[in-house]
Formats: C-alpha cells, structure tokens, sequence
C-alpha cells in the first residue's frame, strides 16, 4: 500500500465524522503510515537521480517549454556527470547546511566537491520543476532561465577555435595566389618600367608580348633579375551569426607575410613564404548566450613553385602552419535560493593547431593589347589538427577537452580581367577578379569534452559544428603599380559572399623587389 492509498482509505473509513476531525484523523493515520513504514525500512526517500534529461524532454513534449539541441545535450552531459559523482559525493548535509559532506575517504574533495555542488544544484532545480525528489539546493530557476544556465555550462564556444585556423590557411593560400600573380606579369611589367623612352625596342615588343602585341627576334636578350624578395600585409574583418550549436562573435585579424623566391629559367620558379597572423574572436553576448573571447597567434612557411609555358601555367605549394589559441569562457548564471550562490566563473584555455596545407592552381592568359583575361582553376587542401587541453581556474567547471581534427577540400574556379597602363612613371594595372568555391568536405565534425574534475567520465559533451558551406564566393578588385628597377607594388580589396552564416572581407597590399 502506497501513503496516498493509506491516506484516501482513512478519510472514507471517518465519512460520518464532521469535516475538521475526518481531516485532522486521516492527517494522523497518514503520519503514523508514513513512521511505521520508514521505520521498518519499507518505504525510502526519493533517491537522487539525474533528472535535467528528463526535465527538459517532458517539458519539451508537453509543450511547456521548448529546449533547443544545445540544451538536450548539456542536459545529457551534466545528468552523466551527476550520475558519475554521486557514489563518491552524496552524502545529505546537515540541516541548513549550504554544501554537502563528503564521505570519509572518498576523492570527493577539491574541484570535484566543488563540481557536484555545481551540478546538484542543477539537478535540484529540475526536480524543482518536475515536482519530485531532492529539491533543497535548488537554483529556483524558471525553465528559460534553467535553459541559459545549461547553455552556459555547455563549452560550445570552442567550435570558432576550428574556424580560426581555417581563416589562417585560406589568408596564406591568397597570399601565395597574389604572389603567383605577381610573378606572371613581371616579366612584362619590369621591361615596360625600365624601357619608357624607347616603345620600339626589343624589350618593349618582349614585354608587350605578355599584354597580347608579336615579341620581337632579338627579345630573347632581355634578362630578368633571378631573384625577388617580397613583403605582404593584411587585415580581415568579419562576423558569425548565432545557431544552435554556435554561438554569434566578431572577429579580425592582421597579418605580415614576407618571401623570397629564385628564378631558375625562363619557365621555373621556385620560392619560400613565410608568415605571421594574429586573429582575434569576440563572443557577441548579445546574440547568444556567451561571454568570452579567443586570441590566435600563427606562424606558417610555404614552399611554392611556379612553371609557365606561354600563356598557360601551373603553380604548387605545400606548407604548415601553427597557432596557438588562448580561450577566456566566462560561465554565468543566478540563483534564488539562499543557501547556493550565484555562478560566475572564468574558464581559461591554451591550445595548439597544426595546419598542413597542399594547393595546386593552372591557368591561361588570353591578351588583347593592353587587357588581359584570364580563367584558372585551383585546389586547395588542408588538413588541421588541434590538440587536447585542459581549462583551469573555475569552481568546478573545467573542460578537458578532446583533440580535433578538420578536413577541408576546395575546387575554385576563377576569372579575373585587368588592363595596363603606360605612363612615364611606370605601369598601372587595375584588375577585378571572381571566384566560385566547392567544397567537398562539408560536414559537421563533433566537440567533444567531459569535465575535469569527473576522472571517470561514462559520457560527455558531444558538441556538433555547422558544417561547412558546401559552396561560397569571392569577389575582389585591386590594381598593381610597376616602377623601374624593378620594383612593384600592389593594393587589393576581397569579399566572400554567400557563406553561410558568415559576413567578412580583406584588405591586403605588397611590395616586391626583383634583383
């Protein structure tokens, strides 16, 4: 017989008494029930169980609140890290008493004690909610603000860090794409700078060759400096609208590249780049719910080789890079129960990402005169490996969190249209060029991570990423300026269009010197 049974059977059996004594009678019955039944070990207390999985899937279902993905899965992640403390961790506290007592000779001591508390009180809440069991370190929260509170403990943030490192391949491979650009119009534009007084010669005609015009006989007998030295600067900027699983942020970045390449022979170059990125992520917390930031710091070397055969070439290169990442995660939330204090911690993070990266690029320079256009092909691969960290300085909430692998593989197709310029100082070459991007490795990859302080962890968060677009473009414009003894200089302006959930656009300009 359950209590309820007891206390329903009391109040028919004194139907005729008036109201007050039936009442205060089925009262008593149902106490002494209730004594007899714990005394002789018959009926136990509510056991604590992890209940915010259940929370937020009934309530979802009855249409009481709708949780998001995000929240089913930092329910998920904090009911097994529950589940996994509680034989090490719960034992009731005393009366009034604001935190637990951890059991002689157990590990529930330090950031694990402090990580129970966390997480009771999150599951205190839910039976808040649900109206059942332990409910005495409740939050107190309503189920929007319970939601937050799950959506601040979920380290989702560390799906930009992935973003971060792709950013910094694909700013080196248009790097490398000005350069090699550089180095099909050198050629010409160093004779046309170095001839202006005499447009009949020999080294004229060689240079208007490239621009569409008959290369004379003799033009074999202009030289090019076999070597050339360049520098490069840029600065991106950009936003992330929010989804489920990703949170909205701004980012920038600023970048210093320099080389130096060879000239074997008429037809083959060959060259090392090198270069130095800082890149910066602000969680937006207006758009999502986050606080925090991400500093990136990258360095990267480049091998590249150039072969032209007319108007056709081919480009290569292969490089690595690294970054390391420096992650501030602020976990936040209130509570409104007396006897647990509000959440407000700062999780902080050092990470390392490895960048391979291959491209290989072939195109044609169809000339009239003065204009040029020219369509080319290019792949791009990379391959980012970024290793496993710890968080550290919280009250319980530190992440360790798994090694991440990102496969990206790219096709571009591209035309770009320029026109040169004669004049006494030199050439002027404005352009405007637009890329189409497919790429062929689109899908989501998993964040995963467990807390710290849990040694045993029988689950986690499974974090999902947005999968990358499965196609995107870019547009640009720019001009380069070419001045005698062989000296060049170029400015350039690119926006990518189409890519999902993301707005950004670069502006870079170079020098390069040719000896």
């Amino acid at each position: 017989m359950t209590t309820d049974e007891g206390f329903t059977r009391v109040i028919k059996r004194t139907r005729g008494l008036p109201h007050r004594i039936a009442t205060s009678f089925g009262v008593l019955g149902f106490a002494i029930m209730g004594w007899g039944s714990c005394a002789w070990g018959q009926v136990v207390p509510t056991a604590q169980t992890p209940s915010l999985l259940t929370l937020v899937t009934t309530y979802t279902a009855e249409g009481i609140y709708a949780y998001n993905a995000l929240d089913f899965a930092a329910a998920s992640a904090n009911d097994a890290a529950y589940k996994d403390l509680l034989p090490i961790c719960a034992t009731p506290a005393g009366a009034g008493a604001s935190a637990p007592t951890a059991p002689a000779g157990t590990a529930c001591t330090g950031a694990t004690l402090q990580l129970y508390n966390q997480l009771r009180a999150l599951e205190d809440n839910a039976n808040e909610l649900l109206g059942r069991g332990e409910i005495t370190y409740s939050l107190r929260l309503s189920p929007s603000a319970l939601a937050s509170a799950l959506q601040w403990t979920a380290p989702e943030e560390f799906a930009a860090q992935g973003s971060m490192t792709t950013q910094f391949a694909n700013s080196q491979a248009t790097v490398l794409r000005n350069r090699f650009d550089a180095l099909h119009f050198a050629a010409m534009a160093t004779r046309m700078a170095n001839n202006l007084d005499d447009p009949s010669s020999a080294a004229w005609a060689a240079a208007y060759h490239v621009l569409g015009g008959a290369a004379g006989a003799d033009s074999t007998s202009v030289t090019l400096g076999r070597f050339s030295a360049f520098v490069n600067y840029g600065f991106g900027a950009g936003d992330k609208n929010p989804t489920v699983f990703e949170d909205a942020f701004n980012f920038d970045s600023t970048e210093a590249s320099a080389g130096l390449d060879y000239r074997i022979n008429d037809r083959l170059v060959v060259g090392l780049l090198a270069g130095h990125s800082e890149r910066r992520v602000d969680f937006n917390s207006e758009e999502s719910i986050v606080n925090g930031q991400i500093r990136g710091n990258g360095q990267s070397a480049t091998l590249y080789v150039q072969y032209e055969a007319g108007a056709g070439y081919v480009d290569g290169s292969a490089g690595q890079q690294h970054m390391t990442l420096n992650t501030v995660r602020k976990i936040t939330y209130p509570s409104n129960n007396p006897l647990v204090p509000s959440v407000n911690d700062t999780a902080l993070s050092d990470a390392g990402a490895n960048t391979t990266m291959v491209t290989l690029a072939a195109g044609y320079v169809f000339h009239y005169h003065g204009a040029s256009m020219e369509p080319y092909l290019n792949g791009q691969y990379t391959h980012t490996i970024i290793g496993s960290f710890v968080e550290s300085n919280t009250n319980g909430f530190d992440t360790l969190v798994s090694s991440q692998s990102i496969l990206s593989s790219e096709a571009i197709g591209g035309l770009k249209f320029q026109y040169a310029f004669l004049n006494r100082f030199g050439v002027i070459v404005p352009y405007i060029y637009g890329e189409y991007h497919h790429q062929f490795s689109p899908t989501s990859r998993t964040v995963a991570s467990t807390y710290a302080a849990d040694t045993s962890p029988s689950a986690g968060f499974d974090i999902p990423t947005d999968a990358l677009p499965g196609h995107y473009y870019v547009a640009g414009a720019g001009g380069s300026l070419v001045l005698t003894h062989g000296l060049q200089a170029y400015a350039q302006y690119a926006r990518v269009l189409d890519y999902t959930n993301y707005s950004s656009h670069v502006f870079s300009c170079g020098f390069r010197w040719e000896f």
